[in-house]
């Protein structure tokens, strides 16, 4: 059989010569528990090789009582398991909730859905970074355009848009609008 040669590149490219990585992966591995249960299996010390030794030769009396507290210990624990599975069962998980979820903030009303007096407070308490909303208070004789400025307990100051101030009585209010910023 002829063996093969290896042919020459048709275009003579220059390409550089890569090295790659060699790559160092993790080839062994242990855990606490894998060691734990290799003690379990096979002890070590020679004071477990005695002590299990001891285990086995004890008088049949003495593991007959040994036996029966160790019941006792296993049983405790079991119902100890037990109870405390119901108080879990009884405090609902995070996932399973069949509560209805309450959102996490309270829904603020809109404007038009306010009464007079949380309308006032709205806008006594509007960010101090945005400027005054214009608005349109309404009185029983006319209407009143401008900014408030405060508010007392029976009357309010309106700063008018010709920078005069006005005072109004809460009372004679029935209805306050906003009307936007002009430009």
């Amino acid at each position: 059989m002829a063996e093969k040669k290896e042919k020459e590149p048709l275009f003579y490219i220059q390409q550089p010569n890569f090295q790659f990585p060699e790559s160092k992966m993790q080839t062994v591995y242990s855990s606490r528990k894998a060691e734990l249960e290799s003690k379990k299996k096979h002890p070590d010390s020679l004071q477990e090789l005695d002590a299990a030794v001891e285990n086995t030769i004890k008088k049949p009396e003495e593991k007959v009582v040994e036996d029966v507290a160790e019941q006792k210990k296993v049983q405790e624990t079991i119902e100890e398991f037990e109870a405390g599975r119901e108080e879990k069962k009884e405090a609902p998980s995070f996932a399973f909730t069949t509560e209805k979820r309450k959102p996490s903030f309270r829904r603020v009303k809109s404007f038009k859905e306010m009464d007079t007096s949380e309308r006032l407070d709205y806008l006594i308490d509007f960010p101090k970074q945005l400027p005054p909303i214009p608005c349109i208070f309404e009185t029983d004789e006319k209407a009143i355009r401008g900014f408030l400025i405060s508010r007392g307990d029976e009357f309010i100051e309106i700063k008018l848009f010709d920078e005069s101030t006005k005072q109004i009585s809460i009372n004679s209010i029935k209805e306050i609008k906003m009307i936007g910023l002009r430009r």
